[in-house]
């Protein structure tokens, strides 16, 4: 059943890889896009083979039901996060205004006889709210707000902090999305066996997910900072499985644990980046 359901989302990937095939929107115009190796693609016959043989990779068969890409070139958080959330909550999520995981009215459709037609997912148009404005305002998010103004060689200057930090998007999930947070981050080589041991825990069990916070570039991808699932570790070869947000750029990938560490060990601001595990705080 599991290989069926694999051969399905392949047939989905492709299709879907298709549509987001645009190149999106530089925040830095200067940077340079590396052409990935295709080698660690998901869909080639190696990475399907190194996905079979792997024991931890219970995330990739839950979230594989709910993975979407992010729907603008700021919302890897975003979009990382409501795959999470809808595995976490699916069948308890409704549309509408007192629900604690939103309002989601906007996506709920009304009959002409006045009955509703709930739509019964978090989607990323509605993650942001009014109470995640109090952690950071979605203008800001959106990079249609400037975070300050200094004045520069008699000039003023906007200064623009658009997406969520690590720390940003652990505070709302906790704060806002009721859940529980381990939040890490990775100042030094040494944290691999910790991360290592995390990994074999929560890929195996049916309540916790993690998301890493990475340089992509470090990894060979079409990405700077980045946010996505971490949703399969091969212990043989020592390398996860990214099931990558960021369509637009990359299709799903491994990379050996060795560099994703380093691809975490940069700073965003004046924080490393690192890692989020999340799950449902116990009632």
């Amino acid at each position: 059943m599991k290989n069926y359901l694999l051969i399905i989302f392949l047939t989905i990937l492709t299709l879907t890889n298709a549509v987001y095939a645009q190149e999106d929107i530089k925040i830095q115009s200067n940077s340079q896009i590396t052409s990935p190796d295709p080698s660690d693609s998901f869909n080639n016959p190696s990475s399907l083979k190194k996905l079979n043989r792997s024991q931890f990779k219970n995330d990739f068969y839950q979230l594989i039901n709910f993975y979407q890409p992010q729907i603008n070139p700021l919302y890897c958080a975003i979009a990382s996060s409501v795959m999470i959330i809808n595995a976490l909550n699916y069948g308890e999520i409704n549309s509408q205004i007192n629900s604690q995981f939103a309002n989601q009215t906007d996506n709920q459709i009304i009959k002409p006889n006045g009955d509703i037609i709930e739509y019964k997912i978090l989607t990323q148009q509605n993650f942001l709210n009014e109470a995640t404005d109090a952690i950071k305002n979605r203008d800001i998010i959106n990079f249609k707000k400037p975070v300050l103004r200094i004045k520069e060689n008699k000039q003023w200057q906007d200064i623009y902090d658009p997406g969520l930090t690590l720390s940003q998007l652990s505070t709302i999930l906790e704060e806002v999305y009721n859940l529980n947070i381990t939040k890490i981050h990775i100042s030094n080589n040494d944290q691999i066996n910790e991360l290592r041991k995390r990994l074999m825990k929560v890929l195996q069990d049916q309540e916790s997910f993690i998301v890493a916070n990475f340089d992509g570039k470090i990894l060979n991808k079409n990405s700077n900072g980045h946010i996505s699932p971490i949703v399969a570790y091969n212990q043989e070869s020592d390398e996860v499985l990214i099931l990558d947000s960021a369509l637009h750029k990359n299709k799903w990938f491994w990379t050996s644990l060795e560099n994703l560490i380093k691809a975490m060990k940069t700073k965003d601001g004046d924080d490393y980046r690192g890692y989020l595990i999340i799950s449902k705080k116990n009632k």
